[in-house]
């Protein structure tokens, strides 16, 4: 894995408040309590406002495959307690997590320099980064974001399992010219068209999030390891856009989330009841479930799950 070479000194210097934080936390502490409460209609606006994906025909991505998790970048022991926090947070949602000596699906990696970071990933791991996700990539360097998000994804089937490759069309003779793809493919030989929900299901192959080294400065290693949870366990979530209309009364209806502001000294210091909703919902529903599902869900969760 590519590392700049001023990673090591600067990590020294500028995470200092973070170790220092960090030396007072008792453990992985997930619960946050004294929220101002929100009501459901609001909620539902929030996930329609931070939702990318809102479709009755697109099922939710999500990790269907236990969660193997690597940090780098912080150091042996900040990495380490960023780590246990944010499995602890994966576990406390429902997400399955792999045991010891799996092979790593999920990447958080703390850089001087998330540009360079990536540009060595495309050279040196061009597998890491799908098309798709590389052309978005290369947009947020051009807008010069410091927190650098991505997910390859694949098909499975609507139980999240895994799709069998073949390269026969299925209910094709097998021989003939249209009885074969050009290669394997992976086919849903189990699907069924349905009227409510989608024939097949998402699922997150590999997630890397990268934050830069400087944004943290100010930051305990909890408010790290919670932002880092969401971005990635919830690729479907974003921070919630600037208000286009009344912006006073929907920032005072607006649940809270630690995705916004990411900010020293502003913001939540945790994840919030909101996100904790968000993240429940999203591992409760069924691996098919269609993306429009998930704000109604997210409700009931927030409002079931009050402190």
């Amino acid at each position: 894995m590519y590392r700049s070479p001023f990673l090591a000194a600067f990590t020294l210097a500028a995470l200092a408040p973070v170790c220092v934080s960090a030396q007072h936390t008792d453990g992985p502490e997930i619960r946050v309590t004294g929220e101002r409460i929100v009501e459901p209609e609001a909620i539902q606006d929030a996930v329609r406002d931070m939702a990318i994906e809102q479709r009755y025909d697109e099922p939710l991505l999500r990790f269907h495959d236990p969660l193997c998790l690597s940090v780098s970048g912080l150091g042996l022991v900040a990495s380490a307690q960023v780590r246990d926090r944010m499995l602890a947070n994966a576990r406390a949602a429902g997400v399955p997590v792999a045991k010891k000596g799996c092979r790593a699906n999920g990447l958080l990696i703390v850089t001087d320099d998330p540009g360079a970071l990536v540009k060595g990933i495309e050279k040196t791991q061009p597998k890491l980064i799908s098309v798709v996700e590389q052309r978005r990539l290369d947009v947020a360097l051009a807008r010069g974001e410091t927190v650098l998000v991505w997910h390859n994804e694949e098909p499975r089937g609507t139980e999240g399992q895994n799709l069998p490759m073949r390269a026969a069309v299925p209910g094709m003779p097998v021989t003939g010219s249209f009885s074969q793809f050009g290669a394997e493919h992976r086919i849903n030989s189990h699907g069924r068209a349905r009227r409510v929900e989608p024939a097949n299901s998402r699922n997150v192959v590999s997630g890397v999030v990268i934050l830069d080294i400087r944004r943290l400065v100010g930051m305990d290693l909890g408010r790290v390891a919670d932002f880092a949870t969401m971005r990635l366990l919830v690729p479907g979530m974003r921070a919630a856009p600037e208000a286009r209309d009344s912006a006073e009364k929907r920032q005072i209806n607006r649940p809270q989330s630690i995705l916004d502001p990411f900010v020293a000294e502003r913001g939540a210091e945790r994840m919030t009841r909101f996100d904790r909703a968000w993240l429940r919902a999203l591992y409760d529903l069924a691996p098919n479930a269609a993306s429009t599902s998930l704000g109604e869900t997210i409700a009931r969760i927030y409002a079931r799950d009050g402190t």
